[in-house]
């Protein structure tokens, strides 16, 4: 009974499952498998018959129902192509036709990972313009440099490290991650012409890149951990954005924001940990973020005369290389003498009951240092002692004389001990020396000397 229940249950599941009968051979008679191969027999039967079919038919309809066959010549007409493409088409270069995605058509933001060829002689420039030939595509676009910090944040850099990969965003046609991404300034470069090599990370991105932004105010009322700071900000609005913001001192105070005040100046009001010195500069370190430029130049060199380029978005530099203007010069950005004026603090003061309160060590002393007229006063006048006193002080001279005359003798006796422990340390150390230097040379004798027995043993075998 148990052997028919089994056998109906495999044969109830024989359109689902491929599991054996007890003996069956693998893939030899799996039923599953023979339904497989038996599918394939009648589609492979249908396409020969469909072969035969449209091998009796003329061209234009075996064209239509199969389409171009590999290696045939087509004619392709193309709608809205400029005119200056057939008029400066060259014989000599043939084009490539290829197609795209419907999702490569549209334009949005692009991350990638590029490192600076290690050819190419200078630094990319954030915001300078690059060619990009990303797949069927070759386009100029106006890239971003930054990179990514340990807490996330994507800080903007100015120029590409030197051997260092760094990240870049532009604005082009959106391509698939993990495509292949090089860059060039310009085609009439005699030298090396491939700026940087790089790879797609994301596409349509949402990236925020941040600069660094310190604001430098000054405070015009202390308080004990209160002030009110000035130059920082230009008006309440902008201290509202900052409201609870980190600041810090020239000396380490650290503090915060709190509140604008009622003059719409900029100024505003700020706790800190420590009272503060109206001489004393306040730091604001923030984060700003910037605008990605969406330049979108495809390179159209198909539309003028072979060899004399095309009109694409010169860098920086040429620009102001062909209009003669020199980079703009920041006075703040110039380094100066620094001249620093001697603070003067004010003397400590400790009330009465804190001085009772301390131990002595720590209790401030009065003592003042004598001027050189009152030391000299003090040294011209006369001390009269009593007989008992010149005694004593007679008799701590002879003993201070004594104790004097006995640590110079001691002191002499060591240093001779130590002398002659020297000499006899040395000549321990040179007898030692000898006696490795004899075992060395022994031992170094039977070595050769078996070393050449060996060899001789050997060419007499030979």
């Amino acid at each position: 009974d148990g052997d028919d229940e089994g056998g109906n249950k495999h044969s109830g599941a024989q359109g689902s499952s491929s599991a054996l009968k007890p003996g069956q051979e693998l893939f030899s008679e799996d039923p599953y498998i023979i339904e497989m191969r038996k599918a394939q027999a009648t589609q492979r039967q249908r396409n020969r018959t469909f072969g035969q079919e449209v091998g009796m038919q003329d061209e234009a309809s075996r064209t239509a129902l199969q389409g171009f066959a590999p290696g045939s010549y087509v004619r392709v007409v193309l709608h809205s192509i400029p005119c200056e493409f057939s008029k400066y088409f060259e014989p000599r270069f043939p084009l490539i036709l290829g197609g795209l995605l419907p999702g490569e058509e549209r334009l949005g933001l692009l991350s990638a990972r590029v490192k600076k060829h290690r050819w190419h002689k200078r630094v990319l420039k954030s915001s300078d313009p690059l060619v990009f030939s990303i797949g069927w595509r070759r386009f100029q676009s106006m890239p971003l440099y930054f990179t990514k910090d340990p807490n996330l944040r994507l800080r903007h850099i100015k120029y590409t490290p030197e051997h260092m990969h760094c990240n870049m965003t532009f604005y082009g046609p959106l391509t698939p991650p993990n495509t292949g991404v090089l860059c060039y300034q310009s085609e009439t470069r005699k030298t090396f012409r491939l700026s940087a090599t790089g790879v797609i990370l994301e596409l349509d991105a949402s990236v925020k890149i941040v600069k660094k932004l310190k604001l430098i105010g000054q405070p015009y009322k202390v308080f004990k951990n209160t002030a009110f700071i000035k130059d920082m900000f230009s008006s309440a609005l902008e201290v509202a954005k900052f409201e609870g913001a980190s600041i810090r001192t020239v000396s380490g105070i650290r503090g915060q924001i709190k509140r604008a005040s009622k003059s719409d100046d900029g100024s505003y009001r700020a706790t800190f940990e420590d009272k503060l010195l109206r001489s004393d500069l306040v730091f604001l370190k923030a984060w700003v973020p910037l605008p990605l430029p969406t330049l979108y130049n495809p390179v159209s060199s198909l539309l003028v005369p072979h060899g004399k380029g095309w009109v694409r978005m010169r860098t920086t530099g040429e620009t102001r290389a062909a209009l003669g203007v020199k980079p703009p010069l920041n006075k703040d950005s110039l380094y100066k003498q620094i001249e620093r004026t001697p603070r003067r603090f004010n003397k400590l003061f400790i009330p009465k009951a804190l001085q009772a309160a301390l131990p002595y060590k720590s209790k401030p002393k009065q003592d003042q240092k004598l001027s050189k007229n009152r030391l000299e006063a003090k040294r011209a006048s006369a001390v009269v002692s009593e007989p008992e006193e010149r005694r004593a002080t007679s008799l701590m001279q002879q003993i201070h004389t004594m104790y004097k005359e006995k640590e110079q003798k001691r002191k002499k006796v060591a240093s001779m001990k130590r002398a002659e422990h020297e000499k006899k340390r040395k000549r321990e150390e040179g007898a030692a020396e000898e006696a490795t230097k004899r075992i060395r040379k022994k031992r170094y004798i039977k070595k050769g000397l078996a070393e050449k027995r060996k060899a001789k043993g050997s060419n007499q075998s030979n």
